[in-house]
């Protein structure tokens, strides 16, 4: 009759998870059964039944210590008992990811702790004053023994610091930041980025404001990339990388050429103000040779006479 246990063991188990990994997981005195009877089927000849039940408490820990804890403590510690009950039933291999598991609660506790004592202090502050109201009916109901109060006059020489304007903000910092680009695609916003400004620096150094090629590196910088990333933003998170819209091509594949373009264009903008530049260097260097040169036959001459 000592077989009889190995099937008792298994069903033992069944009931286990079924405890562990439904609604009666919050209830101590359920856990507390199962792993009380596992433990006994284990002392009866079924000791091999501790190491599946460690492996189904360690599941039981990572879905249940990370969330809520707070609510079901009990019943999470009556699996820690029943924790050290396997362990010394024969499952010790469960001490090593069950202590990772406790450092990793730990952290994670902490910076909840953290986060829920910052937010007294947050809800103390006064809220931010109301705009004043322009123009139609007042909300505010007046009593008869209360006067109005007029608020004092801004001078005109002086603007109120919550009235002044905030820069907009750069789209290409929160690009480098979206995980939703592909890292290729976020290394060439970072090079359009420092080169469509490198470009617009050069042509205003030539004193090139308005020009053919100052317009086409705005228009890159501030509409073309705009519209691709964009376009590419706009498509299913799920389907962007790997649905095919034409000629093979992912969305991910057309935003790769679409920016490879781009920075094509940037750069040869780039290298026609450096071209620019050298002509520019090159005529004053004609005109210093003209200027000061001599000829060799002069320079002789010169010395002769000294």
């Amino acid at each position: 009759m000592a077989w009889i246990v190995h099937p008792a063991a298994g069903m033992a188990l069944a009931l286990f998870a079924s405890v562990l990994f439904s609604g009666r997981g919050r209830q101590w005195e359920a856990v507390a059964f199962a792993s009380s009877l596992l433990l006994l089927l284990a002392v009866l000849g079924a000791s091999w039944d501790v190491h599946p039940a460690a492996g189904m408490l360690l599941g039981y820990f990572g879905a249940t210590a990370f969330g809520h804890w707070q609510k079901r403590w009990p019943a999470l510690l009556a699996a820690l008992v029943a924790s050290g009950f396997f362990m010394l039933g024969g499952a010790s291999w469960m001490i090593y990811p069950l202590a990772i598991m406790f450092m990793i609660w730990l952290f994670t506790a902490a910076f909840s702790f953290m986060g829920r004592a910052s937010k007294p202090a947050e809800e103390g502050k006064s809220p931010a004053e109301l705009p004043e109201h322009a123009g139609g009916f007042s909300f505010t109901r007046h009593w008869p023994n209360q006067k109005e109060k007029v608020p004092a006059s801004v001078p005109q020489g002086k603007v109120h610091p919550s009235k002044t304007a905030t820069p907009a903000p750069e789209p290409y910092t929160d690009w480098m930041r979206d995980s939703r680009l592909p890292g290729e695609a976020r290394a060439q916003l970072i090079a359009l980025n420092l080169r469509t400004k490198e470009a617009l620096t050069h042509l205003h150094g030539l004193g090139q404001q308005g020009s053919e090629a100052e317009y086409l590196a705005r228009a890159i910088r501030e509409e073309y990339v705009p519209t691709a990333v964009n376009a590419y933003l706009k498509l299913p998170r799920t389907r962007a990388d790997t649905a095919i819209i034409e000629d093979g091509k992912t969305g991910r594949d057309l935003l790769r050429e679409q920016l490879d373009l781009l920075l094509d264009a940037v750069q040869g903008i780039i290298d026609t103000t450096l071209m620019a530049g050298g002509r520019e260097m090159l005529t004053h260097k004609r005109f210093l040779e003209d200027r000061f040169g001599k000829s060799a036959d002069a320079r002789s001459a010169d010395d002769l006479k000294v």
